[in-house]
Parts: structure tokens; sequence; C-alpha cells
């Protein structure tokens, strides 16, 4: 039985979370505000925010090498999710050019091989692990939803294979026994529902309806959502999870109705566009409407014909802000790409996983993993593999890597303490409206 070396340290409140906001194309605008599993239907009970520890993974299994870094893409090519697996898989294939080009890992080309990871109403994802197991990969990457990760993290894990997670978001993973073999460039929904919090209480809503899909994401961030509404003074007067296979969502969506709040929230996937419909057929508001990463993105515009449908909502989004050069080059390998969302993490996991392995010296997965959380934080800076590599051949042991995807600073449990976040605002065309969009850095 795998035996947990990572310590915790559980707080009531999290001290020390800070909140800077700064506007996308618009420097008149200012800072915006200070800066799982629940009980079905109820969301009621507080979660015990877990303050971070830093220190390095040491996974007890031993692992094996071939020399040759290999890694098995487990992303959303199908299933509720899919729509988020374009820029994922678009980043993960850059990120594996560009190491490639500038010589691999320990001298020899990465092996990337994509896979899919489907939704929890399938076994896609099992199918994709055994088959990259039974090739010999050392990496795992994804996979996106966090309900899927958990039907294949003991598999890897017993495998002593590395899972990293560009999008993972449940807190369910900072305590997870998983030997020091998963890591994820997303951060916690800890965060994300302050950040979706202080946002409604700072549009001037008092109470709140929160519907979340029944999984481990959405039960989450329905927790600490309403956790961090409550704490600023808010009042959520309904907290549902529901079946995000059910033929219809009426039941939920008339309960929302009549409790006539101030604001709405849908955390949920590809099935949010029934629930919106069904929301504003029945009189609620677009600008009453949040949304979060799971939902949020021009996908979602696209199941709406009327033109100006969606403007006024708003979501919240892990995400730091894409330059153009990032996204003209993922653009270079998906030209066709509508969204980006989770393009940086993923391309950050696959450069950081590289730059571990070239400190590991080897591509067994044991070793890459002691040297993961080291990469992201307190060493010397570089913002590339070709830079960062250069330090290692120098004989820098101790990097810092700050990708696309912002700082990371990885704590002991393989996970980012400081994130950035994007709130987006659909325009008239019932896409977001980049000149609307402002980021804010959460910090634990």
């Amino acid at each position: 039985m795998r035996q947990r070396r990572r310590s915790l340290r559980l707080l009531a409140i999290l001290l020390g979370l800070s909140l800077f906001a700064a506007a996308c194309g618009d420097d008149d605008d200012t800072e915006a505000g200070d800066d799982t599993t629940e009980e079905e239907g109820g969301g009621s009970e507080e979660q015990a925010i877990p303050e971070p520890e830093f220190g390095e993974a040491s996974p007890e299994c031993e692992g094996e090498s071939d020399g040759v870094l290999k890694i098995g893409g487990l992303l959303p090519q199908t299933g509720n999710l899919a729509f988020l697996g374009p820029p994922e898989e678009a980043a993960a294939q850059l990120a594996v050019n560009e190491i490639n080009a500038a010589g691999g890992v320990l001298g020899q080309p990465i092996e990337y091989t994509p896979g899919d990871s489907g939704d929890t109403s399938t076994d896609i994802a099992n199918q994709t692990v055994d088959r990259h197991l039974n090739e010999g990969v050392d990496v795992i990457l994804g996979a996106a939803s966090s309900g899927v990760s958990f039907t294949v993290i003991d598999k890897i894990v017993d495998a002593c294979k590395i899972q990293f997670s560009p999008a993972n978001t449940s807190p369910d993973f900072t305590t997870y026994d998983d030997d020091d073999l998963y890591f994820r460039t997303a951060p916690s929904d800890v965060l994300q529902g302050r950040v979706l919090a202080d946002l409604m209480i700072e549009d001037g809503h008092t109470t709140a309806a929160i519907l979340a899909l029944q999984d481990p994401y959405g039960e989450g961030l329905l927790s600490f959502t309403r956790q961090w509404f409550e704490e600023a003074g808010g009042e959520v007067v309904v907290a549902e999870v529901y079946d995000p296979q059910a033929q219809n969502f009426d039941a939920e969506i008339e309960e929302v109705v009549s409790a006539e709040s101030d604001a709405v929230v849908v955390i949920g996937f590809d099935e949010s566009s029934r629930i919106l419909t069904g929301l504003f057929e029945q009189g609620i508001q677009p600008d009453q409407v949040y949304l979060v990463d799971g939902n949020i993105g021009n996908a979602l515009g696209e199941d709406f014909t009327t033109e100006g449908a969606l403007v006024g909502v708003q979501g919240t989004q892990p995400a730091a802000e894409v330059t153009e050069e990032f996204r003209q080059a993922l653009l270079g390998v998906d030209p066709d790409l509508i969204d980006f969302s989770y393009g940086p993490e993923t391309y950050d996991a696959v450069v950081i996983t590289a730059l571990a392995a070239e400190l590991a010296g080897t591509d067994n997965p044991a070793e890459i993993a002691k040297h993961i959380n080291g990469v992201t934080r307190e060493g010397e800076k570089c913002t590339s593999f070709v830079e960062c590599k250069q330090l290692i051949d120098a004989g820098t042991t101790d990097i810092d890597y700050d990708g696309p995807s912002g700082p990371q600073e990885f704590s002991i449990q393989g996970e980012p303490t400081e994130a950035s976040f994007s709130i987006s605002t659909y325009g008239p065309d019932n896409r977001i409206d980049p000149s609307q969009t402002v980021y804010r850095t959460a910090s634990l």
C-alpha cells in the first residue's frame, strides 16, 4: 500500500490569498477587487483549505528507463470536453516540436503519441491509458476532466508512471494518495472559487443560485464558490448538482428561476448550452449568468443562433494572457483553432517534464518526478526550454521556468500555488469579446 508523505496543514480560512487585476488592452482599467466531493444537492459543507507547503516529490516506486522520453496524450478528442481538445493537442505538439528542434531530451527526440480521453460516460480513457502503458510511455499528459483523471490515476501510479494534467482543477487531487506521481499546471478550484465569488460581489449581487454537474470538478468548484461568496456576505439560495447525462434539466431550471436570485452560476461542460437556453426562456437575463472554465468559450456561442443571446454573460477561467506570438505558434500547428483554453498549461506541462528529465539525467518517471516541482520555483529564471536547457548544460541545477501559463510555483503537492485567471464577457456575436477580458492573479 502506498504511503502518503505529503504533509498538509488544513486551515479554515486561507491566509495570504492575493488577487490583483489587470485589464487586457485597456490602460484605464484599475484593480477590480480585493485582490470534493460534497453532499448531493446541497453543497453546504465547508471544505478545509490546504495551506501549501514546498518541497520535492519522492515516489516510492522504482520505475524504468530506456533512454527516450515518451509521452502519451490523454486529451479530449471526443466527449463533453471535446471543445478543449484542439488547443491542448496543438500546444502539446508545439512543445514537442520546439524541444525536438532544440536537440530533444537526453540527446533523443521526445516521442509523443496523441490519445483520446473521452468523458466519464465511456471507457475510452482506460483504453487509451492501457495502450500507452503497453507502448512503454513514461508520462501520461491529461486528462482534461477531473472526473476522467480519477478513473485512471490509480492505474498510472501503480505502473510507476507520471500523470501530468494541464486542466484538472478538482481540489480532491491535492490530498490524493498518488505516490507523488501526479502533477497539474491548472490550479485547484480553491482559487477559481474565490475569483468567481469576488466577481459576483463586485457586480453588486448579494444572492446566488449555483448549478453544478455531479462530478469532482463540479462539486468542488460549487463548494468553494459558495464558501467564498458567503464569507464575503452573500447568500447562496440554491446549490444543486445535476446529472450531465440527463434527458433534460427542467427541474433544476425551475428551482433556479423560483429562487429569484441576483446571480446564477452554471458549472458544467457542453450540456451548459441547454441549461442556459432553458434559463433564458424562463426569464433569467444574460447579465445575471456566470460561467466557469468548463463551459466558457467561443465553442459555447456556436450553440446560440440569435445575435446577442449571450451579451453580458461572464465567466472565469484559469488562464494567462495569451501573447500574440504564442497564439500564432498554436495556429501554426492547427490553423482551425477558435479557442486557446489550456493551451499554455498544456505547453508548460510538456516543457516542465522535459526539463525535469534533463535534470534527472534519465527518462525514469520516478526520477523525473523528483525534479518537477523544483523546475517551477526559486532557481535561476528562464522562459523557454532552450534557455533553461542552456543553464542546465552550463551546470545550473536550480532553475525556475516561467512559461506562457505563468509562474506556477508548484507546492509539494505538485500543483500551482500561483495562477492567472481570465474574466471574460460575451459580445454581440456570441463570442468572447477580447476588449472586455480582464486578468487576475491569485496565489496561495
